[in-house]
C-alpha cells in the first residue's frame, strides 16, 4: 500500500478533467478513488473488485459500472470487470516518470507487473506503453514470441501480440505503426463494438432506474449482460438489450429466449 499518492491540478483542470467534469459527479468520485484507493499502487494497474468501490463511496454497484464506462470514455481509465483489474492509463507516467535503468523503482515495477494475474486483460497494452520506459521484463504470461521479441529490443512490437483470452485494444499512433494492419482492423473493430455494447449497458441501467426497479436484482442482470458480451459477442448482447427494452423486461426475465433469436439472426 502507498503511503501518499500524487493528484496533479490537471485532474481537475486539464482536458481529461473537463471530461471527467462532463461526465458527471459520481465519474468524478470514483476517477479520484481509483487514484488513491488503498489497493493502488504506483504503476496504475491492480486489482480493485467492483464491491470496493461501491462500499467505500457508498454507491449501487450498478452506479459504479455506469460510472466506470463515463470514465473509460474520457481515456482516464479502463476497467476489466470479469478480472477485476482497473488501468489508470496515465497513472505510471505521472507517478514514476521515465526511470533510468539503475533506478530502485524498476525493481519495484517489475515486481508489480510481475504479480499481475494472467486473466488481466492489459498486460500486453501496459507492457507496449511502458516496457521501454519503465525497464519492465515481458510478464510470463505473455507469449513466448512476444517475449523473445521484447529481449532483443522490439518492446512496442512484442507487446501488440493478442494472447489467449486476453482483448488487445490498440493504442497510440507509434504502437499502430508496428502492428500489423490486419490486427489494428480487429483490435479497432473489437473496441468499437465494446464501446457500443457499454452505451447500451449504460442506457439500460438507467432505464431500469428511472422504472423503479431494485438494484441487487440489476446487479446479476448486469452481470449476465456482461458475460454474455464477453462469452458469445458484444453486438449480440447489444441485441438483447435492445429486444428487452423493446419487451419493457428490465430484469430480462426471458434472457434465454432473447439469446436464442440473437443468435439465430
Amino acid at each position: 500500500m502507498r503511503n501518499f499518492v500524487m493528484v496533479s491540478p490537471n485532474f481537475w483542470v486539464g482536458q481529461t478533467g473537463r471530461d471527467l467534469a462532463r461526465a458527471g459527479t459520481a465519474a468524478q468520485l470514483t476517477a479520484l478513488y481509483l487514484l488513491s484507493n488503498p489497493q493502488a499502487n504506483y504503476t496504475g494497474l491492480y486489482r480493485l473488485p467492483l464491491i470496493y468501490i461501491a462500499n467505500d463511496l457508498n454507491m449501487s454497484q450498478d452506479a459504479v459500472r455506469a460510472a466506470l464506462v463515463a470514465i473509460e470514455k474520457t481515456g482516464f481509465a479502463k476497467y476489466h470487470e470479469r478480472s477485476e483489474y482497473v488501468w489508470i492509463v496515465e497513472s505510471a507516467r505521472h507517478q514514476l516518470g521515465e526511470l533510468k535503468a539503475n533506478d530502485n523503482k524498476v525493481k519495484y515495477v517489475n515486481k508489480e507487473f510481475a504479480a499481475i494475474g494472467k486473466n488481466c486483460p492489459f498486460i500486453a497494452e501496459y507492457f507496449a506503453k511502458y516496457g521501454a520506459s519503465m525497464h519492465l521484463k515481458p510478464h510470463k504470461d505473455m507469449p513466448q514470441a512476444a517475449q523473445t521479441a521484447a529481449k532483443s529490443g522490439a518492446v512496442a512490437q512484442a507487446a501488440a501480440v493478442e494472447f489467449a483470452s486476453t482483448e488487445v485494444i490498440e493504442q497510440g499512433a507509434a504502437v499502430e505503426q508496428l502492428v500489423p494492419a490486419a490486427l489494428v482492423v480487429v483490435a479497432t473493430t473489437r473496441e468499437a463494438a465494446r464501446v457500443k455494447f457499454y452505451d447500451s449497458l449504460s442506457t439500460f441501467v438507467h432505464k431500469r432506474d428511472v422504472n423503479g426497479f431494485e438494484t441487487y436484482s440489476g446487479n446479476e442482470t448486469v452481470r449476465r449482460l456482461v458475460t454474455f458480451a464477453e462469452d458469445v459477442g458484444h453486438e449480440e448482447a447489444i441485441n438483447v438489450i435492445q429486444l428487452a427494452l423493446e419487451a419493457h423486461d428490465y430484469d430480462v426475465i426471458d434472457f434465454d429466449m432473447y439469446a436464442r433469436e440473437v443468435i439465430d439472426i
